[in-house]
């Protein structure tokens, strides 16, 4: 009688395990991704472990068209930069290389992975002169029209396709910087930015001759360049008469951009000239004429990291995404953002 009494206790006390694993299992399973702990955090989102890519990262976006802070999953985001960064007709390898350089764009400035984030308080925003670009689905229709079903699914697969990899250099996510033609040659960083990375250095880039942006021809009068520059170089003092002794070429990078330029009691860096003008590269000749000043410049962008039309190339021959990353930003290692969550 007495091993029936204790077997009936040992049931139900299984019974009542199994109804708390049960209710635990209900809470947890009851909690969306983006629920907040008491804390306000978003851990079930945010908080991930080495290897595990079953949890959803959030990325805070904001959108500078209509003033308003996104809150979205990180794949889902970098499919709507690739979108915005880089023409959906490309091959599907550098869809996946542009998508691995906006995400590891975003990771180094995700304040979940230590970094600072935007000035707008999310950690990144919509700007491509500040972040990075970004299209929404309702502008992708628009730019799209009839290729929308298929532009939009190139995009997204390329995030999937890659989802969570970044490049890594001495085990930090890089500044993956990217531009649309470099013209032949890719740019050192420092050249451009006043910084060196060991990451950004010039590197060849063939196969971009085909490309509208490769070349083109800017004609400007006189009078208008003599005062663009003068506007942005006060010691230029430039005469519209006498441009052909006050302005040269003085030097070039290897990669052929313009280094400095002398204008009349001054010099200029190339890309103090090229802004001033809002030339395509630093990469340029000049042509007085008797009326005009003609300006035919090669390669189109900043000039350093990824060179969005140099990657279609290397795609088109054959490269996959890794191999171009590899190529463009010089030394670096591919791995999973899991093992940078805070």
């Amino acid at each position: 009688m007495h091993w029936r009494i204790d077997i009936k206790r040992f049931i139900l006390l299984l019974l009542a395990l199994s109804l708390a694993v049960l209710a635990i299992r209900g809470c947890v399973f009851a909690r969306k991704c983006g629920d907040k702990d008491d804390d306000g955090c978003d851990s079930d989102c945010l908080k991930i472990e080495p290897g595990d890519k079953s949890k959803s990262v959030y990325i805070d976006v904001f959108d500078r068209s209509s003033g308003k802070k996104l809150h979205m999953e990180l794949e889902d985001y970098i499919g709507h930069v690739v979108a915005a960064e880089m023409p959906a007709s490309f091959k599907d390898e550098a869809l996946k290389a542009q998508a691995v350089a906006a995400r590891t764009f975003a990771v180094r400035r995700m304040k979940l992975f230590g970094g600072t984030g935007c000035s707008n308080g999310c950690d990144v925003c919509t700007d491509s002169t500040c972040c990075q670009a970004f299209l929404s689905s309702d502008s992708m229709r628009s730019r799209w029209g009839g290729d929308y079903d298929e532009y939009r699914s190139k995009v997204m697969s390329a995030a999937e396709n890659t989802s969570g990899i970044i490049a890594v250099y001495d085990g930090k996510p890089i500044e993956a910087l990217y531009h649309s033609t470099s013209g032949g040659y890719t740019e050192d960083s420092q050249n451009v930015f006043s910084q060196a990375q060991p990451y950004l250095k010039s590197v060849c880039s063939p196969g971009e001759e085909d490309s509208s942006k490769f070349s083109s021809v800017t004609e400007i009068s006189r009078s208008r360049f003599a005062k663009a520059i003068n506007a942005s170089c006060k010691k230029a003092g430039l005469s519209a008469s006498k441009l052909e002794k006050q302005v040269s070429i003085v030097s070039r990078f290897d990669s052929g951009r313009v280094k400095s330029v002398k204008v009349g009691g001054a010099v200029m860096s190339g890309r103090e000239f090229r802004t001033a003008l809002g030339l395509n590269s630093a990469n340029f000749t000049l042509e007085f004429a008797e009326k005009k000043v003609r300006i035919k410049t090669i390669g189109y962008g900043h000039g350093v990291g990824m060179s969005q039309q140099g990657a279609n190339a290397m795609a088109r021959d054959g490269a996959t995404f890794d191999e171009i990353l590899t190529h463009y930003y010089t030394g670096i290692e591919l791995t999973d953002i899991s093992r940078y969550a805070k």
